[in-house]
C-alpha cells in the first residue's frame, strides 16, 4: 500500500512515482507530521530575517559546531587533507576546516532563509559571472549538462538558474528524494514554482538523456562518492568512485558540458559563475578533474562533510566502483596502511588492495620506518600520532585484534583483520 492511500496528501507524494514505500505505521505517520510541522515553522520564521543576519548567525553557529563535534571535525579536516596535500601546510588546513564549518553554517541557514522569501527580494545577494558561456552552450539547442557541486547558498542557485536561460528552455537538477513524503512533496513544490523540474536519482537515465536532448539543462551534483555504481577515477588525486553520469549523457546527447561554482563574496552575498572546460568529450576522469578546478573557486564554500575517500568498513582494502574501459586508473595520492606487528614481533600479511594504491607502514619493531608506541600510550592516542605523522591522513589498519578494531572504528578508519 502506498503512502498516498494511507493519508499523505493526494498528487503531492506522486510525484516521486519511482519510489516504493511500505505501509508506514501510525507512528511514523506522526513523526512524518510533527517533522513537517517543525520544518514549515523554520524555514517561514527564517524567511522574515534578512539573509545578512542569518549569514552571521550561521558562521557563528559554525563555529560553535566545528568545536563540540569531534567526528565531524576529522571528516572535514581528513578530506582537506587529502584534497590539498602538499599545496597547504598543516596549519593552514585547521584554519580553512574552520572556516569550512563556518561558511557551511552561514549557507545552511541561508538556504532554508531563501527557500522561504520571494526571489524578487533576493536579487541583490547574488552576482553573476560568465553567462555568456550558458549562451554559447546553449545556442546549439543540444542542451547543457551542468556540473555542480554541494556549494555556497544552493538555494539560491536553484531559484536563480531557471531565471538565466531563455525562454522556452527548461531547468531540472537531480535529487535523493527525502524519506518523509510531505517534506520531499514541499520540495517539489517549492522548486516547481521557480520553474525547475526534479529528477529522481532513481529515475532512468534514458528520461534524463532525453530532457537534456530537447534543449534541456540538467544540473547533476558530482561531488559525491558514487559507490558501486560509480567509476574509479582520480579526484583531487585519490582514486575514488565517482558518478559517470555527466560524461555519459554529454556524449549520447551532444549536450555541452558546463560547471558552477557559487562563493561566498561577503557575509549573506554569493557570486555564481559558469564555467567552461578547455576539452570536449571529457570521459569520468576529466569530468572531476573539471569539478575539482571548480571547487577551488573557492574551497571554505564547498560542503565537505560527507567522507569522500572513506574506504568501505567491512573490506576497506576494496573501493567500491568499476574501472572504465579496463583502465587502471593512476594515482597521484595513495591509501596509507598500518600493519600492526603481534605479540611475537610478526607482521600480518594484508590482503590485496583494489586498485593497488596502497601505501604500507609497520609497527612493532626498532627499525627504520616502524612505528613505535611510548610505554603506557593508549591505543587510539598511537593511532592519532601515527595519522599526523604525514600529509596523507591513515586510511586503514591490517591486524592488531579487538583493541586496535575498537580505536579504528572511533577515528573512522578502517580495520582488516590480516592472515599470519
Amino acid at each position: 500500500m502506498s503512502v498516498a492511500e494511507e493519508g499523505a496528501p493526494a498528487g503531492e507524494v506522486g510525484a516521486t512515482p519511482q519510489r516504493a514505500w511500505v505501509r508506514p505505521t501510525f507512528g511514523r505517520r506522526i513523526k512524518w507530521r510533527l517533522e513537517q510541522g517543525i520544518y514549515v515553522a523554520f524555514e517561514a520564521a527564517l524567511g522574515v530575517l534578512p539573509l545578512i543576519w542569518l549569514a552571521g548567525f550561521g558562521r557563528a553557529l559554525g563555529g560553535v559546531a566545528y568545536r563540540i563535534f569531534p567526528r565531524r571535525r576529522r571528516t572535514v579536516e581528513r578530506n582537506l587533507r587529502i584534497a590539498f596535500a602538499g599545496e597547504r601546510a598543516p596549519e593552514e588546513l585547521k584554519v580553512m576546516a574552520q572556516e569550512v564549518f563556518r561558511r557551511s553554517g552561514a549557507n545552511l541557514l541561508c538556504s532554508f532563509g531563501t527557500a522561504g522569501k520571494d526571489p524578487a527580494t533576493t536579487v541583490d545577494t547574488l552576482t553573476m559571472h560568465g553567462e555568456e558561456r550558458l549562451r554559447d552552450a546553449l545556442a546549439p539547442g543540444k542542451g547543457v549538462v551542468l556540473v555542480i557541486a554541494h556549494m555556497g547558498n544552493w538555494e539560491a542557485m536553484a531559484q536563480w538558474l531557471p531565471r538565466l536561460i531563455p525562454p522556452g528552455v527548461k531547468a531540472a537538477n537531480i535529487y535523493r528524494p527525502l524519506n518523509n513524503p510531505w517534506l520531499d512533496a514541499r520540495v517539489l513544490a517549492t522548486r516547481s514554482r521557480q520553474g525547475l523540474r526534479l529528477f529522481s536519482k532513481d529515475e532512468s537515465p534514458l528520461a534524463m538523456a532525453a530532457f537534456v536532448r530537447a534543449g534541456g539543462v540538467l544540473s547533476i551534483m558530482s561531488d559525491q562518492r558514487a559507490g558501486i555504481a560509480g567509476e574509479l577515477v582520480p579526484f583531487f588525486g585519490r582514486i575514488t568512485s565517482a558518478t559517470p553520469l555527466p560524461a555519459i549523457l554529454a556524449r549520447r546527447t551532444g549536450a555541452a558540458l558546463l560547471g558552477v561554482s557559487l562563493r561566498t563574496r561577503s557575509t549573506g552575498r554569493w557570486a555564481l559563475e559558469f564555467h567552461a572546460p578547455e576539452e570536449v568529450h571529457l570521459p569520468t576522469a576529466g569530468v572531476m578533474r573539471f569539478l575539482e578546478q571548480i571547487m577551488r573557486v573557492s574551497a571554505e564554500d564547498v560542503f565537505w562533510f560527507q567522507d569522500r575517500w572513506r574506504s568501505g568498513r567491512k573490506a576497506p582494502q576494496r573501493l567500491d566502483g568499476r574501472v572504465a574501459r579496463g583502465e587502471v586508473p593512476a594515482a597521484s595520492k595513495w591509501r596509507r596502511v598500518l600493519l600492526w606487528a603481534d605479540a611475537a614481533g610478526q607482521w600480518p600479511i594484508a590482503p590485496a588492495a583494489v586498485p593497488a594504491d596502497v601505501r604500507y607502514e609497520r609497527t612493532g619493531r626498532a627499525e627504520d620506518g616502524d612505528w613505535q608506541r611510548a610505554p603506557g600510550e593508549a591505543v587510539r592516542a598511537f593511532l592519532e600520532r601515527i595519522d599526523s605523522g604525514a600529509v596523507l591522513p591513515l586510511d586503514y589498519v591490517v591486524g592488531g585484534g579487538a583493541e586496535v578494531r575498537a580505536a579504528c572504528r572511533g577515528l573512522g578508519l578502517g580495520w582488516v583483520e590480516g592472515t599470519a
